[in-house]
C-alpha cells in the first residue's frame, strides 16, 4: 500500500511538472514583441531602443493600407469587404491612452457626418473607422480643415479613420478636443 501512494504522488508530481513546464511555451507565445522590447530595455538601464513608439494613427494605417490591399479597394471599390477585413484582422492593439479603450468601431456613413463635431466615439473605443461609401468624396479635394467628426473631449485618445473613394485621412483627439497626430495618405492605384 505504501508503494502505490508512493507512485501516486510521483505520478502527480510529474504531471505537475509537465503542465508547468508546457504551460511557459504558451506564456512566452502569448508575450508579443512589443512587450519583449519594453522588458529589454527596462533592464538595460537607459539603451535606447532602435525604433521611435508608433503613434495610434500611424497604427491604424497600417491596418487600413492592409485591408484595402487585401481587398483590391483601388480596383472594386469593395468600401465594406475593407471593414470586414478591418474587424476580422484588428488585434486590439491601439489603446486610448484616457480611457483604456481598445475596441474598434467601423461603419458606413454619409459625408455630411465629416462635419458633425457633436458625434462622441465610444468610451470603449480606441479607434472609430468610418467609409464614405457615396463614390464622389475623394481625400484629394478634401478640406482636411473642415473635418470635424467626434473633434470634441468626450472622444478624446481616440483615432479617427475615414476612408474615402482614393485613400485615408486620419488623426487622434486630444485631451482638448483638437486633431494631433492626422496623416493623409493616398491609395496607389495598381494598373
Amino acid at each position: 500500500m505504501n508503494k502505490a501512494k508512493v507512485i501516486f504522488v510521483m505520478i502527480i508530481f510529474c504531471t505537475i511538472f509537465l503542465l508547468v513546464a508546457c504551460g511557459g511555451d504558451d506564456v512566452k507565445k502569448n508575450h508579443s514583441i512589443e512587450e519583449a522590447k519594453t522588458d529589454l530595455s527596462q533592464s538595460t538601464h537607459g539603451i535606447e531602443e532602435d525604433k521611435e513608439e508608433k503613434t495610434n494613427a500611424e497604427k491604424f494605417l497600417e491596418y487600413v493600407v492592409n485591408a484595402t490591399d487585401k481587398r483590391d479597394f483601388t480596383k472594386t471599390g469593395d468600401y465594406a469587404g475593407v471593414l470586414n477585413t478591418l474587424g476580422s484582422e484588428y488585434k486590439e492593439d491601439i489603446i486610448n491612452p484616457y480611457t483604456g479603450g481598445k475596441l474598434l468601431t467601423k461603419a458606413n456613413r454619409t459625408k455630411d457626418l465629416l462635419y458633425a463635431d457633436d458625434w462622441v466615439a465610444s468610451s470603449v473605443s480606441s479607434v472609430d473607422c468610418i467609409v464614405i461609401d457615396d463614390y464622389m468624396t475623394l481625400l484629394e479635394e478634401l478640406d482636411t480643415s473642415e473635418v470635424v467628426y467626434c473633434l470634441n473631449t468626450e472622444s478624446k485618445g481616440c483615432v479617427i479613420g475615414i476612408i474615402l473613394m482614393d485613400g485615408v485621412y486620419i488623426y487622434e483627439v486630444d485631451e482638448n478636443g483638437e486633431k494631433m497626430n492626422e496623416i493623409k495618405h493616398f491609395f496607389k492605384e495598381e494598373k
